[in-house]
């Protein structure tokens, strides 16, 4: 069982990261928006473009949501399944 949740866990948590970074839609995820809220990019892309630091307009777009739960489900999982690992080593 252990096992099982080890592997969804981090299918899960990696799963996450790529749908925050947009890699299964392109205007999903994590981005930057302009003055209208529309998605402009990510800011690793949109970086050179503004000139300064986009930090204040990250927005959730898309599938960000569904990206931040799977993430957070995913370290659930796997801080569940390592939580009495101790006791398999036999307390060492």
């Amino acid at each position: 069982m252990k096992e099982a949740l080890w592997v969804l866990g981090g299918l899960s948590i990696g799963s996450g990261i790529l749908m925050m970074l947009g890699r299964f839609n392109g205007q999903s995820g994590i981005g930057v928006a302009d003055e209208a809220g529309n998605f402009v990019g990510h800011s690793s892309q949109v970086y050179h473009l503004t000139g300064y630091d986009t930090v204040a307009d990250i927005m959730i777009f898309g599938q960000g949501w569904l990206a931040i739960i799977l993430a957070a489900a995913g370290i659930a999982m796997m801080v569940y399944a390592n939580a009495g690992a101790w006791k398999d080593t036999g307390g060492y």
